[in-house]
């Protein structure tokens, strides 16, 4: 049977997906399954408990819930088992309703959108690539049919004494026989098919909507097609397990060689790219369907023997491409109109970004894809729901179901009353102004909306948490300075007019681009402009913005279609000043690009006439010659070398043939003086068309020509006088301190479109945007908001501004006003959920572990500097408890609170550290200092009193202090030894001091860190330190992804391990760390070239880095020798960075990521939330994991605060597509709530205890799972 072009079968659509589902069999038979694949017609289930025992033909339901809208829709779907493996299963649903394929639809990664390319934009470079590209695959896929064919007789016997397609086994040979007459076809089909795809390696290729009814039955053909459908996915699915890595790698090549990023790729030689191109050939034959599975695991198999290969020439073929520039693309996740969408929306089609549960939308597919787009309300509704406590008990308990607000309306108002409510509130602010000094909106409009009707109604809740949510978006804009107070009062305008849309279902702050959203955006330019002194018609400005404001305040609330009318208007008059601003931005960028061409054009010929007389002595004519115009001439043709091809060249011979000529002997110059009068001719013409002083060309055509041709009769040549050239000086090194280091790295982060607060040349600051870095010379320029003015600064100068406070870093005023101030509100809501985590509810003081880490923070920096720790106890506490209750207790310890803060100074530590005790550390004092102040902090306490209900109690404390210094390493001992001083004197009556005077252990802390300072060269010579490991693994059970934190170990001179306690200290303070970080990388790659077989079945490995390390050039040239020369994939190595190195050094830090990132390394933030832990800062650091600092995990189960911390930096790292990673994970309890906040990995105790490096065994799959004859090869 021949291939039939015309004869097409129904093909069912694949589509991916990960939920769970229960498959129900009979009345009682209930199992837990994923659903990881589904078509129009069936599905492809992953059963929990392979033991299951279901009869083929029975008749199932399946049940699953999807999130649709924030309400949870459950779903029951009859079905039919088709096919049956020990753990997994392929049912048929005969007439699926399009409710159920849309929801499950819903759930399927986001299509990437990219602007198609045409071959005719597509740069030169691609092009090439991409016919290089289609030789190469015609060279390797023929291998591929060629096995098929290979192996095809047996393979089919064998399989057909498994299924029995052929009780006739001369139909069988019929078979084999005709797929053979059909090899060159099908080889050369198959190939061409496959070359066919590299067209849309970097388009999108949506997958066409199943052309099918629903809600019906299908017919016999149907059925059997999705029978094809069912084989053909698993086989997929198992290859696509088998070679993910080989595939993940391809890609990212495929990415770095065409500028596109990963998701962006649509690989061609992918498994499901080859398989259902083979099937599409097969489905022209018109074979039974048997058949074609039959076929389809015999090429399946052929595949898994051939593809190792294959993609290894792919493979080294892509390695030799050169990288394109990163292209931008549009990303569009999955989006959708509203339901009724206003006017003004069907005629632009504005579309929203669905918006879903959180934990569904952020949620992995599998650790190689990304996370679907969050929506900034939606994120925001998350973090108010922990702020307001809302979300703990939900992991402690099953949480209720949902109430689907329309199943409520008579309780609910609807939009009339809404709109009604906003409208009286727009009147009042009117008349009383109400503005963002009033109570907050959300309170206002509750008020106005609760006597309507005089029932007792709700608000729906997706309305009371959109009011909410935009709400402190207008709180955030208006009351923290993000715009001037001029432009404030016209978004107090149209505040309420905003708010009514989102009340109404217009969620604009989700949407791209929304007349609303665009509004703000374009409102807030003129924010810099009225801040402009050089501008005359500001006033027009005002009252333009006036107008406007007035007339969406008064006419868009219940009527937002005139919204689009009106950011039209803003457009056109926006357009007035942009556009100067624009054409001035464009001159002066035109300027200095000129003149840096001119400068390197300079450069270049100064080089090429050094390399030809530098340090040489040479005719005092050559200089002349090149100072009357040659060389001017020479950089009018370097300048021009496009149209003036070989014209420098020649000019350049000119000066080596005359100074060939300058020392020939007479005999020789008199053979070529043809030659050299009309090289002087041409000098003289081109002398005199570059318009050099005529004094000066007849000077040096003089000198040439009695140099060279001779005066009088005969020609006597005149004697050549010579002049040192003096080489030219090279560049010399600055030698930089270490503040000038600082802030010359910081300059050179800079980029244009950066904008500034700049001080110069006037008493005031002024934003301006840098337009304009040059390289040679190295000059900045920029320009100010209102484009009337410019400065052009040298680096130094640059930086003397900087220093002296004159030039600061701005948010970029290019970024939308609705994105800059959706940043700030996330970052407040943060900074609260953070707040509260790490401060105690009653006095606000930073608790134990917060304490404790600034402590170490304080001991970790290098500062001559001693600190005193202080222990303050409250003698009483119990007795006036006892006294005056819980809340008489609460009050004291605020009353003590507040009598510490007010006397400490501001840069001293105070902490709650207990039921009754206070901390202090006194930063920068000495013990007598500390002493001194504690008697006289104690006097001006013990004159106080607490009240409480008319009662008077005097306070009594008792304080400890010890001495803190640069060798305290044991933070327990300190807090100890402060301990036991308090009681000392608390033992010598109430509001007493005492020294800790036990300095044996002292002594002994410091004499161990010096021992240890001259014990560093002999760990290192003796081989003492080993390597570590502890697994960080998948909290999602169906994600298969394991990879391993390396860690540094230690021995005696036994050989015994012991604690790095005092060696990791001694280490850092003789800034010796990058030489332990260097051990520790050479002794894991060692690792990985000596055991490539379990390193490729791992996903890699997690080094940490110091921050001596990271601020090391010598450490960063070695690490990038390491990468360029390791034989192994970069991409499953790993760094750990913590967040306060990190913060602390960003510039540095950002510069050593972009360096290693090159290499396709990964990075961690480690302990995230022990320092700064900014949203914004996130979103500027290119890290690939957030590692949450293990202080917030290990006390989850009984902390809510730890809970609304931990889930706050998982939403946030989601919504920044970061993966998360917990540590301190000790027990199962701990366990089960990091998997319900979300949390990507897990790493502790409970998970992996660490172990050698050395004794790491991964033990490689069951062989058996990967024959393709063995049933085992159905196993999902």
């Amino acid at each position: 049977m021949s291939l039939n072009k015309k004869n097409k079968q129904r093909r069912y659509i694949r589509y991916a997906i990960h939920l769970q589902a229960l498959l129900v069999v009979g009345a009682h038979a209930k199992y837990e399954c994923t659903i990881l694949d589904f078509c129009t017609h069936g599905l492809l289930l992953k059963l929990s408990r392979p033991e299951a025992d279901i009869p083929i033909a029975k008749s199932v339901t399946i049940e699953f819930s999807i999130d649709l809208e924030q309400v949870k829709e459950k779903y029951i779907v009859n079905a039919q088992v088709m096919h049956l493996t020990p753990n997994g299963v392929g049912v048929l649903i005969d007439n699926m309703p399009r409710s159920v394929f849309d929801a499950l639809k819903s759930k399927t990664p986001p299509e990437v959108i990219i602007a198609a390319e045409s071959a005719v934009n597509e740069s030169f470079q691609t092009i090439i690539f991409k016919e290089n590209f289609k030789h190469i695959l015609l060279e390797c896929l023929p291998e591929l049919v060629r096995v098929f064919f290979e192996i095809l007789p047996d393979e089919t016997r064998a399989l057909n004494q498994k299924r029995v397609c052929y009780e006739n086994l001369s139909e069988l040979d019929d078979l084999i026989t005709t797929l053979k007459i059909q090899n060159n076809t099908l080889t050369s089909e198959f190939c061409h098919s496959i070359v066919d795809q590299i067209r849309f390696i970097s388009e999108s290729k949506s997958k066409n909507e199943d052309l099918t009814s629903f809600d019906r039955s299908l017919s016999l053909v149907e059925k059997e097609a999705f029978e094809d459908w069912l084989h053909i996915s698993t086989v997929i699915r198992k290859l696509s397990n088998t070679y993910d890595d080989n595939v993940n790698k391809l890609t990212r090549e495929l990415s770095r060689i065409l500028g596109y990023y990963k998701l962006n790729i649509n690989n061609p030689v992918s498994p499901a790219v080859l398989c259902d191109c083979f099937r599409e050939l097969i489905l022209q034959m018109d074979f039974d369907y048997k058949i074609n599975d039959m076929l389809y695991t015999c090429f399946g198999k052929a595949l898994y023997i051939s593809l190792p290969a294959f993609y290894n020439k792919i493979d080294v073929f892509l390695a030799r491409q050169v990288s394109a520039e990163k292209k931008i693309s549009s990303l569009a996740g999955p989006s959708k109109q509203f339901s009724t969408p206003p006017p003004y929306q069907q005629q632009q089609q504005y579309v929203l970004d669905t918006t879903s549960e959180l934990q569904t939308v952020i949620a992995p597919h599998n650790h190689n894809t990304g996370y679907k787009q969050v929506s900034i309300p939606h994120l925001a509704g998350k973090l108010m729901s922990l702020l307001n406590g809302t979300d703990f008990e939900h992991v402690k308990k099953v949480a209720p179901e949902r109430v689907d607000p329309k199943t409520d309306t008579h309780q609910l108002f609807d939009k009339t009353d809404v709109i009604a409510a906003i409208r009286r509130l727009q009147q009042a602010s009117e008349t009383t102004d109400q503005h963002s000094e009033s109570p907050g909106l959300a309170n206002r409009l509750q008020e106005q909306l609760q006597p309507l009707d005089g029932h007792a109604k709700l608000m729906a809740p997706l309305n009371n948490e959109s009011l909410q949510v935009y709400d402190k978006f207008f709180e955030t804009l208006l009351n923290n300075h993000i715009v001037s107070a001029d432009l404030t009062a016209f978004i107090e305008n149209i505040q309420l007019a905003l708010l009514a849309l989102p009340m109404l279902g217009d969620d604009f702050l989700a949407t791209d681009s929304h007349p609303a959203k665009n509004i703000l955006n374009k409102i807030s330019f003129f924010d810099q402009v009225l801040k402009s002194n050089r501008l005359l018609n500001k006033n027009n400005i005002s009252e333009f913005l006036n107008n406007i404001t007035h007339k969406i305040a008064h006419d868009a609330v219940g009527n937002p279609e005139m919204l689009a009318d009106i950011e039209a208007e803003l457009d056109a008059f926006k357009s007035q000043f942009i556009k100067p601003i624009e054409s001035k931005t464009q001159h002066i960028v035109k300027v200095h690009e000129g003149q840096q061409r001119l400068e390197i054009a300079r450069h270049t010929i100064q080089s090429e006439i050094d390399k030809r007389i530098a340090g040489k002595a040479v005719s005092t004519v050559i200089p002349l010659l090149l100072d009357a115009g040659w060389q001017h001439l020479l950089v009018f043709a370097e300048l021009n070398q496009d149209t003036q091809a070989g014209v420098k060249e020649h000019y350049l011979k000119v000066i080596d043939d005359l100074m060939f000529w300058l020392y020939e002997q007479d005999s020789i110059v008199k053979m070529q003086a043809s030659s050299i009068q009309t090289t002087i001719t041409y000098v003289d013409e081109q002398l005199q068309a570059v318009g050099a002083p005529v004094q000066k060309r007849k000077h040096v055509i003089q000198e040439l020509t009695e140099l060279l041709i001779g005066i009088g009769q005969p020609k006597v040549r005149k004697a050549i006088q010579t002049v040192k050239i003096p080489r030219p000086k090279p560049d010399q090194e600055t030698v930089l301190n270490e503040e000038h280091r600082y802030w010359d790295a910081m300059i050179e982060q800079l980029a244009v479109g950066d904008w500034l607060n700049i001080k110069h040349d006037s008493d005031d600051f002024e934003s301006m945007k840098i337009i304009w870095i040059g390289t040679l010379p190295h000059v900045f320029v920029l320009l100010s908001a209102d484009g009337l003015k410019n400065i052009e600064l040298d680096k130094q100068n640059f930086i003397g501004l900087f220093q002296q406070g004159y030039a600061v870093s701005l948010d970029n005023m290019d970024v939308p006003l609705t994105d800059r101030t959706s940043n700030l509100m996330l970052q407040d809501m943060h900074d609260t959920i953070k707040f509260n985590a790490i401060h105690d509810a009653d006095t606000h003081l930073i608790l134990r572990e917060e304490f404790v880490k600034q402590l170490k923070i304080e001991i970790s920096k290098e500062t001559a500097f001693q600190h005193v720790l202080c222990h303050i106890e409250i003698l009483d506490f119990r007795l006036i408890t006892n006294i005056c209750g819980l809340d008489g207790s609460k009050q004291l310890l605020k009353t003590i609170a507040t009598l510490l803060s007010d006397r400490i100074k501001s840069a001293d530590i105070l902490a709650r550290l207990g039921d009754q005790s206070f901390a202090v550390l006194y930063k920068e004092c000495s013990a007598n200092d500390a002493f001194e102040f504690s008697r006289n902090l104690l006097k001006h306490i013990g004159s106080s009193q607490f009240t409480w209900n008319e009662k008077c109690f005097p306070i009594t404390l008792s304080m400890g202090l010890v001495p803190v210094t640069g060798t305290s390493f044991d933070l327990s001992q300190l807090l100890q030894q402060a301990d036991a001083a308090s009681m000392e004197a608390e033992q010598s009556g109430p509001n007493q001091v005492k020294l800790f005077t036990g300095n044996n252990d002292n002594l002994q802390h410091q004499a161990n860190l010096f021992e240890w300072m001259s014990r560093i060269d002999g760990v290192f010579a003796e081989e003492r330190l080993f390597t570590r490991c502890q697994k960080i693994t998948s909290l999602d059970t169906s994600v298969n992804h394991v990879h391993y934190e390396i860690l540094l170990g230690i021995k005696d001179e036994d050989g015994n391990i012991i604690q790095a306690d005092y060696f990791i200290p001694a280490v850092e303070r003789c800034k010796r760390m990058p030489e332990i970080d260097i051990w520790v990388i050479n002794a894991v790659f060692d690792w990985i070239e000596s055991n490539k077989s379990q390193f490729d079945a791992i996903d890699g490995f997690a080094i940490n880095l110091s921050g001596q390390s990271i601020n090391s050039q010598e450490f960063l040239d070695f690490l990038q020798t390491k990468l360029d020369t390791c034989l192994f994939q970069a991409d499953k190595i790993v760094f750990e960075i913590t967040e306060t190195i990190a913060s602390e050094n960003l510039t540095f830090t950002k510069k050593f990521i972009k360096a290693i990132k090159q290499y396709g390394c990964k990075f961690s933030l480690d302990d995230f939330g022990s320092g700064y832990s900014s949203y914004a800062y996130l979103k500027n650091m290119d890290v690939d994991y957030l590692k949450i600092d293990g202080a917030f995990v290990k006390d989850i189960a009984n902390n809510p605060a730890d809970f609304a911390i931990v889930k706050s930096m998982n939403e946030i790292a989601h919504s920044l597509n970061l993966q998360t990673i917990a540590e301190y994970i000790e027990n199962d309890e701990i366990n089960e709530i990091i998997k319900a906040i979300g949390v990507d990995y897990g790493q502790g105790y409970f998970i992996h205890k660490p172990i050698p490096l050395a004794d790491l065994i991964i033990a490689p799959p069951e062989k058996d799972l990967f024959y393709f004859e063995d049933n085992s090869f159905w196993d999902i």
